[in-house]
């Protein structure tokens, strides 16, 4: 009897490799678990070649810098709507597309632009004007939402530019700048980094308080000593650029005052230390204004398998625009087109997967980052999905440059960040930063409206190299290898929190 049991349990054992035999040869290849299949899908879509070719793509001059508004743009989205639709993401936009519209006026500005700085010389008993020239980039950009006009006038340093009655600041006491152009820093005069201070202050950091306070003044130009952007309000006429450091020592030059030592003047008295610079300067913006504009969200999803938690959602946000012509090409190949790399992999990668993640992943390609974050606050006031379903936000912010990645995870979400960190330590190995953030201050990146909206959300970059809001920052800058070990490390981070 035992004999017989041993033998007829054999027959069913050579019977079932049997089966499982002939199953291995009609499909030419042996069965994979399912992470195998996850990783074998990472090595097929997530390399460098396939990544750095989207960010070249992006960085192009035919999409003119990408400004929010622009024909530039709308070329770009075109390209990522392509991507979604070749790849079968189902679509979340208005009127069953990928596009959520919103309204978002624009200035295009041209060639023909141009600042230059004029230095009086005393010649019998009569001043004539020098005038000096600057480089572009080096000297000056152009103002992202200028007035179009060709002015000339008087300088007048104003400080941070900041009117705070409330604060018993004000940087425009005690002198016109009526009919001249004003120079102005960024930022404000407080150096307190308490929750009390910066909230105090929050309002004077804004470029939209600054350039108003101008105008309310009656500047009728600004040299604004602050990295260039769209990120301003309109104002019909009033004209303004952007300069670096070299154009203001000029300005300084022969005032008997030092620059960075009246900087740090304002910092340690808190008293303005506004003054008539004894220069003029002539700014030239060939600006067109566009009223009518509208941004462009890109919106596409990948279902989730499991019938119940599909219903949840992962969202991957990258922004897409960038500065426009100002009045020349910037690429922004790493602000933003290494996240938009990014986002395109593993959107790819993940539809392309046998088994789909549990959970719904949202591709949420934003516009208007760089001109206010206006994408992302349009989203979070007209979301496509119940803010209560949405499991976790992943914004990516320059993440191909450097060695090292970064988390930056709303203090009341550290899960998002452990979740990251262990996709790391199983898969990347790379060096990861992690930095806890309460969004107090001027949000900088789409990831913080998100959290001040309330929604589960981290900030994903790379740290250690780069450029912004640069001719440098093109494609020359980015690291190929760390672009790859970003998109993987998104993919598993993803796939981690869609399947918890």
């Amino acid at each position: 009897m035992k004999t017989h049991d041993r033998q007829y349990s054999l027959g069913i054992a050579l019977c079932l490799m049997m089966i499982i035999l002939s199953a291995h040869a009609q499909s030419g290849r042996p069965s994979l678990s399912d992470e195998r299949k996850r990783l074998d899908t990472m090595h097929q879509v997530l390399t460098s070649e396939k990544l750095f070719g989207y960010v070249e793509q992006l960085s192009d001059s035919s999409l003119e810098g990408r400004l929010a508004g622009s024909p530039g743009m709308a070329k770009a989205v075109a390209i990522v709507e392509d991507y979604y639709r070749s790849w079968g993401l189902k679509p979340a936009g208005d009127n069953g597309g990928y596009i959520q519209l919103f309204p978002h006026p624009c200035v295009e500005i041209q060639p023909g632009s141009t600042m230059e700085v004029l230095f009086p010389i005393r010649a019998k008993e009569k001043d004539t004007w020098i005038a000096k020239s600057y480089p572009w980039a080096d000297g000056w950009f152009a103002g992202g939402m200028s007035g179009n006009g060709d002015i000339t006038a008087d300088v007048v340093y104003v400080g941070f530019g900041v009117t705070a009655p409330e604060l018993g600041y004000d940087d425009y006491e005690g002198i016109d700048v009526r009919g001249k152009i004003v120079l102005a820093e960024g930022e404000t005069p407080n150096r307190d980094r308490s929750p009390e201070a910066i909230k105090k202050w929050y309002k004077h950091t804004l470029h939209q308080t600054k350039l108003n306070n101008a105008v309310a003044h009656g500047a009728i130009g600004l040299l604004y000593n602050w990295v260039p952007g769209p990120n301003a309000p309109y104002n019909e006429g009033f004209v303004y650029c952007h300069v670096t450091d070299t154009v203001v020592n000029d300005l300084f030059r022969g005032t008997g005052r030092a620059y960075r030592e009246t900087v740090n003047k304002i910092y340690e008295t808190g008293k303005p230390q506004s003054f008539e610079m004894g220069k003029r300067a002539r700014i030239k913006m060939n600006a067109t204004y566009n009223p009518d504009a509208t941004g462009k969200n890109i919106i596409g999803v990948v279902e989730g398998s499991d019938p119940v938690l599909k219903n949840e959602y992962v969202i991957i946000a990258a922004h897409l625009d960038h500065l426009g012509m100002i009045p020349y090409h910037i690429e922004g190949a790493n602000d933003n087109n290494t996240s938009s790399a990014s986002l395109l992999g593993v959107a790819e990668a993940i539809a392309k997967l046998e088994k789909k993640p549990k959970r719904s992943v949202v591709f949420l390609s934003l516009d208007g980052e760089e001109a206010g974050l206006t994408g992302s606050t349009y989203y979070t006031q007209h979301p496509v999905f119940p803010k209560e379903q949405i499991k976790a936000v992943l914004n990516l912010e320059q993440v191909g440059a450097g060695e090292i990645l970064v988390t930056n995870y709303a203090y009341d979400h550290p899960h998002l960040t452990e979740v990251a960190r262990e996709a790391n330590e199983k898969y990347i190995h790379r060096q990861l930063l992690e930095r806890e953030t309460h969004y107090l201050t001027r949000p900088r990146t789409d990831g913080a409206v998100f959290m001040q909206a309330g929604y589960p959300c981290t900030d994903l970059r790379s740290a250690g190299g780069g450029f912004y809001h640069h001719p440098k920052d093109n494609t020359k800058s980015i690291n190929p290898a760390m672009l790859e070990s970003f998109a993987k490390w998104l993919y598993w981070t993803t796939l981690g929190l869609a399947d918890e």
